[in-house]
């Protein structure tokens, strides 16, 4: 009898610990949120330089998502720049495609450098992300410091680049950053259009600027 008792204790300890865990992976699940990009008011533009003129061109389909969890800020007006305990998970798709110039010329030769039919995609993914510190006023963005992924043309390269958050309406996010890179980091030919006889030559560095809105997945 005492040894069947024992039996119905651990049985029951075991499914208490059972239950327990459920819970906790539960609430550990609820507690992140999903950002989704919205189809409007996301923009990137890539602004370079020639020997004739500067150059930009640009896109407003920045695809992609934002996970946090309970830790990350809801109050954005605090003056002191959260530390966050754990990274954000974010995954960003532009088609090469949507980058455009107004010149349907210029467009070609820069879809031909990037590679477009064989890496359709731009990507980027979140490494590291630190508070900033540039002295910050009730108000201002919330700046932090990234590092991550950029993918063009099939080649990957870490940058680092800081970036800006504020709230954007209702359970919406503005992102903004800026950074430079160079062409041939990834691969890329900084091009000489064949119809001026390669007489016009880009500059290898561009800059990258950027303004995502993402909103609270329901």
């Amino acid at each position: 009898m005492t040894s069947m008792k024992h039996t119905e204790y651990f049985t029951i300890r075991l499914v208490g610990l059972f239950l327990g865990s459920l819970l906790a992976a539960s609430a550990a699940i609820a507690e992140i949120v999903r950002y989704q990009g919205v189809p409007r008011g996301s923009s990137i533009k890539i602004k370079g330089t020639s020997t004739v003129h500067d150059w930009e061109v640009k896109s407003t389909l920045i695809a992609g998502f934002m996970n946090v969890d309970g830790e990350f800020p809801s109050d954005l007006s605090t003056t002191i720049v959260p530390a966050l305990k754990n990274l954000p998970q974010v995954n960003v798709q532009i088609p090469v495609r949507s980058i455009r110039s107004g010149k349907s010329t210029m467009d070609s030769v820069m879809h031909g450098a990037m590679k477009q039919q064989a890496h359709p995609r731009i990507t980027y993914v979140l490494a590291k992300m630190a508070p900033s510190n540039v002295e910050r006023k009730s108000g201002d963005p919330l700046r932090y410091d990234t590092e991550g992924d950029l993918t063009v043309a099939g080649v990957k390269k870490r940058i680092t680049m800081p970036i800006d958050l504020v709230q954007h309406g209702e359970g919406g996010l503005r992102i903004t950053g800026k950074t430079k890179v160079k062409m041939t980091d990834f691969g890329i030919q900084p091009p000489a259009p064949k119809i001026a006889f390669g007489l016009i030559k880009t500059g290898d560095e561009v800059e990258i600027i950027f303004e995502w809105i993402i909103k609270k997945k329901q």
